[in-house]
């Protein structure tokens, strides 16, 4: 009888580190169908539609703006300058003449923010690393004109390891690293957003797995930051070894203070 394979899906390893959590998953907006039915507005109703978006979009940036305020570091230069871009007059008033035209406000931020989506991944390099901020901007001012809660990471209940296609500053900024303990994204690289706060929480973290998707919340995965790997569903035992000894690991690297010396600094043989 053949034995079924556990299934290993690789990735590029960024911040080393080894733990088994089950998975959570980022909270999304309803379809834009649900939130939009689309009508036309009316020549007399857009005025007011534009400026309920201006407010909105404000709104977004001002949370972003205190949200940087409050972190340290890299997650505080990255979320000013996602604050910045919520606030940029490009996709703003590219939202704002769609609405002018005649159409709604949530379903013009999202035109809006697709034409610039596109033109961002066609630039390549740290522009396409932009279009992750870009979408998480374009959630937030959706979600705050349809009065929903904004779209984000849940808070787990139990020590999680978090999956994603990829993950905004304003997801990854605010994480509780006793409470998310490692990260794995579909997309991604060692010069992401997601990289550059993991490394800054020291969070286990694992970036353009292929196969992630199709993982679902509540499966449980040993994640692998030094190898690059997320193994689903794995033996419960081998993966506490693996965490245990990874841990053990890491603490003796903490705890070595350099090879044996004197007071005054000679190197002694031991």
């Amino acid at each position: 009888m053949a034995v079924p394979l556990i299934p290993v899906l690789t990735g590029v390893p960024v911040v080393p580190g080894v733990r088994f959590a089950p998975v959570i998953r980022v909270n999304r907006l309803p379809a834009l169908e649900e939130l939009d039915p689309g009508d036309e507005l009316s020549e007399a109703d857009r005025p007011a539609e534009a400026e309920r978006f201006g407010v909105a979009a404000a709104a977004v940036a001002q949370r972003l703006r205190e949200r940087a305020a409050a972190a340290t570091g890299a997650a505080s230069e990255v979320l000013s300058a996602t604050a910045q871009l919520a606030q940029d007059r490009a996709w703003l008033g590219a939202a704002e003449k769609a609405i002018n035209a005649g159409m709604p406000a949530a379903r013009a931020t999202m035109a809006a923010a697709t034409q610039f989506i596109e033109m961002f991944t066609k630039m390549g390099g740290l522009m396409a690393e932009r279009v992750t901020d870009l979408k998480d901007i374009r959630d937030r001012v959706v979600a705050e004109l349809a009065g929903l809660p904004e779209p984000g990471v849940p808070v787990p209940s139990e020590p999680s390891i978090l999956c994603a296609e990829d993950l905004a500053p304003a997801d990854t900024a605010g994480l509780d690293p006793h409470r998310v303990v490692g990260l794995a994204t579909t997309l991604g690289g060692p010069t992401s957003h997601t990289a550059i706060i993991a490394r800054q929480l020291g969070i286990p973290c694992v970036v353009a797995v292929g196969g992630l998707d199709a993982v679902p919340a509540g499966a449980m995965v040993l994640l692998d930051g030094t190898r690059g790997t997320v193994t689903v569903d794995p033996d419960r035992a081998a993966a506490a070894s693996a965490v245990a000894a990874a841990d053990a690991a890491a603490a003796s690297v903490a705890n070595w203070s350099g090879p044996g010396a004197t007071a005054d600094g000679h190197q002694v043989s031991i």
